[in-house]
């Protein structure tokens, strides 16, 4: 999460939208920055409204806009499947190795997730259960160089991105029975990723 006091605008950092890279470009102009820990840096606005909107209102009357990114959630999926194939994980129940996608996907829709597909959800993510409230800004990950602008703009900066962090960029597949019933049991995330903002 990054926060910049003149700009009024806080930037959340949902996993698997780039967030590594625009933090690398973007924490040296920012007030206030939660890195590290994936617990900290992925800050759900949830938590951000119960705690750390409270503590930037100590110096500014106007509460500062929120943004954030969302990915395809299928796509967002398979990011999360090849992430989760890294030689770190090997040998550890976070491990993705030797399954299909099929089978990361079947684990992340079972009631009990297996702790390799037990990755979250962006629209938990973006949005406080408890009020409903969502981010203010919602930007489609695909995109990325009109939300650069956006930022660009609201920051007064130039802004260059380097792959960093970044999944191992090989294809995978779904099946259609697969898709359907991910489509059926997060419908909320596709909705949202519907409704994201893709222009200026």
């Amino acid at each position: 999460m990054l926060y910049f006091h003149k700009a009024g605008l806080v930037l959340l950092a949902t996993p698997k939208t780039g967030s590594t890279a625009l933090e690398k470009a973007l924490a040296p102009r920012a007030d206030i920055v939660l890195q590290g820990d994936a617990q900290i840096k992925h800050c759900t606005f949830q938590r951000y409204a119960w705690r750390m909107e409270k503590f930037i209102q100590i110096f500014t009357k106007d509460l500062p806009e929120t943004v954030a990114l969302i990915r395809q959630p299928e796509d967002w999926l398979s990011s999360w499947y090849r992430f989760r194939h890294g030689a770190w994980l090997v040998g550890t129940p976070r491990s993705a190795r030797g399954l299909s996608f099929d089978q990361f996907v079947e684990g992340y829709l079972a009631e009990t997730q297996p702790p390799y597909a037990a990755v979250g959800r962006q629209a938990r993510f973006l949005t406080n259960p408890k009020s409903g409230d969502q981010v203010d800004q919602i930007w489609c990950y695909d995109a990325m160089p009109v939300f650069l602008r956006f930022l660009e703009e609201r920051l007064q900066t130039e802004i260059t991105l380097e792959r960093v962090n970044t999944s191992p960029d090989w294809p995978v597949t779904l099946s259609s029975e697969l898709r359907a019933r991910l489509e059926a049991q997060y419908v909320q995330d596709y909705d949202l990723y519907a409704r994201a903002r893709r222009d200026l």
